[in-house]
This record gives structure tokens, C-alpha cells and sequence, in this order.
């Protein structure tokens, strides 16, 4: 479900207002502004979740822009991320990238079973996906559950046989919780 387009006129180009203009109605920008500025320039990556926020106001049921301002939201945002990602959900409970980022928020604050709640809903969905298997495996992991994060890993790996971070992690579990493991790719 998304909102109506605002019909008022055109912003002046280059100025804040007409870059939420433009995340209003392409929300993909706000990745695509986002990539590598992150690291470099931190007030760049600034003012593209405030654009993301003014886009918002625009344009508050638009779930992708919800996702993207979330992603825009950047490192050290969790609530605001957490916040955005709540109301996409809310909008679309299935949509499976908002899931998996809201899992990868809810693990930077340490709220494990939040984690895995987001991350059981978007693997329910169909989102079988290495990474969605590698996630839920540092879920299980830190809570302990040994057995299920190894039975996360081994599907993550064979779904992607080269998928390094989840052959690392099989390897760094506790030699006591191996278990039957079975035979994975070379």
C-alpha cells in the first residue's frame, strides 16, 4: 500500500527538498545515494536519511521508502532504524528485505529473540536465502543453542558452497556441540 504522489511543484533542483522529492518517488535512490558515502563522508550519508525523513513526510505508508530511510538511518541509528522498519512491517509483514534488515538491527542491540522472530518469519516466507541461514545461525549461537546455529550454518552453506563467513562460523563452534554434522561441499 503507498500513499498518493504530492502534486505541488517541483523543488529547485539539487536543493534537500527535491531530493526528497525524489525519494518519494523512487526510493531505490536512497540506497543508490547511500553506497559507498557511508564510510567517506559522514555528513553526505546525514543528509541523505534527513532527505529520506522530509520524503517521508510525503509520503509516510510508502513501505519501501520506510525500508530505505531505515537503511539510511546508518550505524549507531537503531532505534530510528528499528522505529522505520516497524511501521514497513506493519504496512507489509512479508516483505522479506525489511525482515532480514530489522533482524540485523534487532542483533546490533542485542535483542536476540527479536532477531529470530523476524528472521523465522522471512525463512516462513520463503526467504531461504544462505544469509537469511547465516543470520539466523549467529541467533541461535549467541543463545546458546549450538545445535540449531550448526543446522543453520550447514544450510547456508549448502545453498552457497563458497560462502565463507558461514563455513568459518560452523568451524568456531564449540567442539562439544558438533554433532552428527553432515558432509558439506568442498
Amino acid at each position: 500500500m503507498t500513499s498518493a504522489r504530492p502534486t505541488e511543484p517541483a523543488s529547485p533542483p539539487g536543493s534537500p527538498t527535491d531530493l526528497a522529492e525524489q525519494f518519494a518517488a523512487e526510493p531505490e535512490l536512497v540506497r543508490a545515494c547511500l553506497q559507498g558515502v557511508e564510510q567517506e563522508s559522514p555528513v553526505a550519508a546525514r543528509l541523505i536519511y534527513e532527505a529520506a525523513q522530509a520524503a517521508l513526510r510525503r509520503c509516510p505508508n510508502y513501505a519501501d521508502l520506510l525500508y530505505h530511510a531505515a537503511q539510511a538511518a546508518g550505524t549507531g541509528e537503531w532505534s530510528a532504524a528499528a522505529d522505520l522498519l516497524d511501521r514497513a512491517l506493519r504496512i507489509n509483514p512479508r516483505y522479506t528485505d525489511a525482515l532480514v534488515l530489522a533482524a540485523k538491527v534487532a542483533l546490533h542491540t542485542e535483542q536476540w529473540d527479536r532477531a529470530g522472530a523476524f528472521l523465522d518469519t522471512a525463512l516462513a516466507g520463503g526467504a531461504d536465502y544462505p544469509d537469511v541461514h547465516l543470520l539466523r545461525g549467529d541467533v541461535w549461537r549467541r543463545t546458546g543453542d549450538f545445535a540449531r546455529a550448526r543446522a543453520a550454518y550447514e544450510r547456508a552453506v549448502r545453498l552457497n558452497s563458497n560462502m565463507l563467513t558461514a563455513r568459518v562460523a560452523l568451524a568456531a563452534l564449540p567442539p562439544g556441540d558438533r554433532g552428527e554434522s553432515h558432509e558439506l561441499p568442498a
